[in-house]
């Protein structure tokens, strides 16, 4: 029986992080058929493994991490919360956006400018860009995307067929590597499966991420955050429903140190425990909180205490 659900197709160390935009139904995903665990193991496992989103960035702050790749979905959603709740409170040196480095100039001119709003994938990212600013007015702000002569390149590729080909997150991987300044801290971000820790989510590519993971610096010097709105389809946030979390903004600060009790959950929640080193989540419709709101939220979930990388003790 355990042979025949791992060979289904989605599930196991490499299966891909549900998409945003997934066909499948949350009442399909939430059939008790699916779940293979009591829910209340699962949600007392979160609640433990759970820290405050500003605790985690004051840890962050105090810790020697040099390369953060925030993995997020590129809409209005997504960003206002980067803006408003990461951004304000994150200590950047340099922040990678993806895009390349003349789609950048312009929006720094444009923000410079007093453009209320700069679209980047069809959302707003004047707000992160201002935010940056705002905390470090000395950031400097990148463009690491592969550029127009990388493309021209590749595509040459395919009459010159003794040169290795190299992918797009290649490109981007190869672009940080030359951007990278040691003892900075660079933020890089970009959708979320460019941060993953395995290849998937983009067909026969390496996540850039993985390209670069102990190679740009020290691994534990690394680390690699999906951001997940309950407003998704995707396993983790409809986990945080059906464990009645969903209104919670939460780190999930060591993926690791909570796997295994996902795993007896549900087996294709692997697909995020295994693929990132931090898991973000925050309501689906966000506006922000007021201190006292936050201040109640805590009550409700003592918080762990933090080792010096930012990870729970």
């Amino acid at each position: 029986m355990l042979a025949v659900m791992l060979a289904k197709p989605g599930l196991g160390l490499n299966s891909a992080p549900v998409s945003s935009t997934s066909e499948v139904t949350p009442a399909e995903n939430l059939d008790p058929r699916f779940w293979l665990a009591d829910t209340l193991d699962l949600q007392a496992e979160l609640n433990a493994q759970q820290a405050g989103l500003s605790e985690w960035i004051q840890a962050v702050n105090r810790s020697n991490l040099e390369f953060l790749c925030l993995g997020e979905i590129h809409n209005p959603t997504f960003r206002q919360f980067l803006a408003q709740e990461i951004f304000s409170q994150l200590d950047v040196d340099v922040l990678m956006l993806e895009a390349d480095p003349p789609q950048v100039e312009q929006f720094l001119a444009e923000v410079e400018a007093g453009n209320p709003s700069v679209g980047l994938f069809g959302s707003d990212i004047a707000a992160v860009i201002r935010a940056v600013q705002t905390r470090n007015p000395n950031v400097q702000i990148l463009g690491v995307d592969e550029t127009a002569e990388q493309t021209a390149w590749k595509n040459l590729e395919e009459v010159h067929s003794e040169r290795q080909r190299l992918s797009r997150d290649g490109f981007i991987a190869q672009n940080i590597r030359n951007q990278f300044r040691p003892g900075l801290r660079h933020v890089a971000l970009f959708g979320g499966s460019h941060c993953a820790l395995h290849d998937v989510g983009l067909g026969n590519s390496r996540p850039f991420f993985l390209h670069l993971a102990g190679v740009l610096t020290a691994r534990e010097r690394m680390k690699s955050v999906l951001l997940v709105s309950a407003a998704q389809t995707n396993l983790f946030a409809l986990t945080m429903q059906k464990v009645g979390l969903s209104d919670r903004v939460a780190v999930f600060p060591d993926a690791r140190a909570i796997a295994p009790a996902t795993y007896n959950f549900r087996w294709d929640l692997k697909s995020f425990w295994d693929n990132y080193d931090v898991l973000i989540h925050f309501p689906g419709a966000w506006e922000g909180r007021s201190p006292s709101q936050e201040e109640k939220a805590r009550s409700l979930n003592p918080l762990p205490s933090f080792a010096p990388d930012g990870s729970p003790a």
